[in-house]
């Protein structure tokens, strides 16, 4: 065979060949190839003299290992070995070889493949797991010790991107992995009160996801930028992203994802004074929620949404129309409802509970609720959530009670300090 072989870059890339086979069968499926292969058929494969896979296992085993056919000592004739831009799986493409076509996506020159790394598809793989750990981090530390990481990965595919080379669809995988994380970026940064940084982040995901023609990564991008335009006090954009977030999960998301949709458009809506349009949105939201117990192939990043986001978005809504008593019981069943996994949020939304409950004249309650804030905040680095307590801590300190100056001193032990803060 010739210098790169199957077994090795097969063993190289972690698998024995029962594993490789399980792990066939799943890339198969996820480009949608009707191909299989059998522990007994790899090894003829990885024999002295392999015998050529049909076309769609051609690409399968391309697909996983990033690797041309042609350089695993298959005999393949001319006509499956094509170099030139084409509508099949087996092109060798570099990141420098990507064009961006009008109306679209990404295709290949007919150039010949750098000779950077070969990245396949376990790599990305790897890459995917790490960025799946960033939701467990960012929701139990916060957003200043995501970011850090979340950026190093970022690196990683950025480097694999410039310097590797691989095949198309790996290609086009990168691309949308760095989208995601781009995405995941905007969310981080908005968190550690790092608004312009948010935003560029978001843009850069917007414009991975239009490049790879992905619409539920379009769709997350403009969340984060609807959310953003919130908090930056610019109402109709923030409306305008929802719409168009909204408008292409009707097209191609489930239920949760719809939901989630119509949760930004009720904030986007409220913040610009609409409140009737809000409303609606948010029954809306509950309907669409509703629906999502089967929706099986909902996308990780809206795994938070739920019966919480529901009850947070509707209390957000009656402290929007000047009513923090109606939005009481809401933020509660929110922060109850709450299971151990987001952390950051069960600290954020205490928080919030403890504005509103000052706003609304329970000031005992709202400093006992503060203080269980700024004690789950210990060792959570969120800006969004010190802000709130500065908040709180301002009220407070205007009032002349023992749970008051008990949560004063709380605060200061933590390191937060009074100062105005917004709320979001």
């Amino acid at each position: 065979m010739a210098a790169r072989s199957l077994a090795g870059l097969r063993k190289a890339a972690g698998y024995t060949q029962e594993s490789f086979v399980d792990a066939f069968s799943k890339m198969a499926k996820h480009m949608a190839i009707n191909a299989a292969v059998s522990v007994r058929q790899l090894r003829r494969w990885e024999s002295p003299s392999p015998p050529l896979p049909h076309p769609g296992q051609q690409a399968v085993i391309e697909a996983m290992l990033g690797i041309p056919l042609v350089e695993l000592g298959f005999d393949v004739p001319p006509e499956r070995t094509r170099r030139g831009p084409s509508n099949g799986h087996h092109e060798d493409v570099d990141r420098r070889q990507f064009v961006v076509d009008v109306g679209a996506i990404l295709g290949a020159t007919a150039m010949p493949a750098a000779h950077g790394r070969r990245i396949g598809a376990s790599d990305v793989q790897l890459l995917q797991a790490k960025v799946s750990d960033l939701y467990t981090l960012d929701h139990s530390r916060g957003g200043k010790v995501a970011q850090k990481v979340a950026v190093q990965i970022l690196r990683r595919v950025e480097r694999a991107m410039a310097d590797g080379s691989y095949l198309e669809r790996v290609g086009r995988e990168l691309h949308a992995l760095s989208g995601a994380l781009h995405s995941h970026l905007g969310w981080i940064e908005f968190d550690a009160g790092r608004p312009a940084q948010a935003r560029a982040a978001c843009t850069e995901a917007l414009a991975s996801a239009r490049l790879v023609g992905d619409p539920l990564l379009e769709v997350r991008a403009l969340d984060k930028l609807s959310m953003l335009a919130v908090e930056q006090r610019r109402p109709w954009e923030a409306v305008a992203a929802a719409v168009a977030a909204g408008e292409l999960a009707q097209a191609h998301g489930g239920p949760k994802v719809r939901s989630v949709v119509a949760l930004r458009l009720a904030r986007a809506l409220s913040a610009a004074g609409d409140h009737a349009a809000a409303r609606r949105a948010l029954s809306v939201a509950l309907t669409w929620h509703e629906r999502s117990d089967k929706d099986t192939d909902a996308p990780r990043w809206t795994a938070f949404a739920g019966q919480v986001e529901v009850a947070y978005a509707t209390a957000a809504w009656h402290v929007e129309t000047g009513r923090p008593v109606h939005a009481i019981p809401f933020l509660r069943s929110a922060v109850r409802r709450l299971g151990p996994t987001y952390s950051r949020n069960a600290a954020l939304y205490r928080a919030r509970l403890a504005e509103v409950l000052m706003r609304a004249g329970e000031v005992e309650e709202a400093c006992a609720e503060a203080c269980a804030s700024a004690d789950a905040a210990q060792g959570m680095t969120s800006a969004r959530l010190v802000e709130r307590l500065r908040a709180v801590a301002m009220s407070a300190e205007r009032i002349d009670t023992a749970s008051a100056r008990d949560f004063m001193e709380r605060l200061r032990a933590v390191g937060v300090t009074p100062k105005k803060g917004r709320t979001a």
